[in-house]
């Protein structure tokens, strides 16, 4: 039986992450680097250097110092470049929001949270944000 509460909450979630600025500056700097034709280039360098590099490693043949010098370089190449670079940190940005998220699930199926008790319903300043222990943030009962 599915928990009605549960599936509200998920679904509150699941908004707030579609709304959050993270995801909103993924998705414009995934737009720009679509939309810019030399990133596109390099990336598709990139691909097909890295293939290639891999092609040799599965064919049991070492790949060669060249080989590994193109991917190096391309792949610096792809470092310099300023709308990869704002992709790449937008990612960063959201995987990191992502996994604050997970932990926090994760504490809370494991009866731990970060400064709360739930048995006495005390917790560190923030230690249950939002809105501390008493709120039912982090799996305290609420008082």
């Amino acid at each position: 039986m599915i928990n009605n509460e549960i599936t509200e909450k998920a679904g509150f979630l699941a908004d707030a992450i579609a709304r959050s600025s993270e995801l909103l500056e993924l998705r414009r700097t995934e737009d720009a680097m679509s939309a810019d034709e030399s990133a596109q280039e390099l990336i598709a360098e990139l691909q097909k250097a890295q293939e290639r590099f891999m092609e040799k490693q599965q064919s049991d043949s070492e790949p060669s110092e060249t080989d590994k010098n193109a991917v190096d370089e391309i792949e610096t190449k792809v470092e310099g470049n300023p709308v990869i670079v704002a992709y790449m940190t937008a990612q960063d940005n959201f995987t990191e929001m992502l996994d604050s998220v997970n932990a926090i699930l994760a504490g809370a199926i494991a009866g731990t949270s970060d400064g709360c008790s739930c048995e006495d319903d005390t917790c560190d300043s923030g230690g249950c944000e939002p809105g501390g222990c008493g709120s039912r943030s982090c799996g305290c009962s609420g008082s």
